[in-house]
């Protein structure tokens, strides 16, 4: 099942655009499959359960996921087409969705999504903090 609906692009695109983009530039689905992927490159080694985020439905998405993802979506739609035809908010948006995973990837921003389980105790993401053991030399 597809994590984004039709619904979803009324927010950010008409849906006639919408229509011609996909008819004229390839499968609206394969584009989707090449966002998640490239958010899930993101947010995995994080140690967010990308699973999880990609598989909730309706109301339990993330909106800004929703978001962002779309925003990717009709990026790699539109780059399909000559330079000059590609609106300049759409590259600006894709520019930004990188630039909010790029924060969340280096821990920078915390955002409301399930890391992966540990011993199926804890929610803790795979990364530490800290430094290394103070090391000195007695002479």
């Amino acid at each position: 099942m597809a994590f984004l609906t039709d619904a979803d692009y009324a927010v950010q695109i008409r849906t006639e655009i919408k229509t011609i983009l996909t008819a004229t530039n390839g499968s609206l689905s394969l584009a989707e499959l090449m966002a998640q992927q490239e958010m899930t490159s993101y947010l995995k080694p994080r140690g967010i359960d990308c699973a999880a985020v990609f598989a909730a439905t309706g109301a339990n998405r993330n909106p800004v996921i929703i978001m962002y993802m779309i925003d990717m979506v009709l990026y790699h739609i539109h780059s399909s087409t000559p330079a000059k035809v590609m609106p300049k908010l759409r590259e600006d948006r894709y520019n930004a969705a990188i630039a909010w995973l790029d924060k969340v990837n280096k821990s920078l921003l915390d955002p409301d999504l399930p890391y992966v389980q540990g011993d199926g105790t804890d929610a803790t993401p795979k990364y530490k903090f800290g430094s290394r053991e103070k090391y000195s030399q007695g002479w």
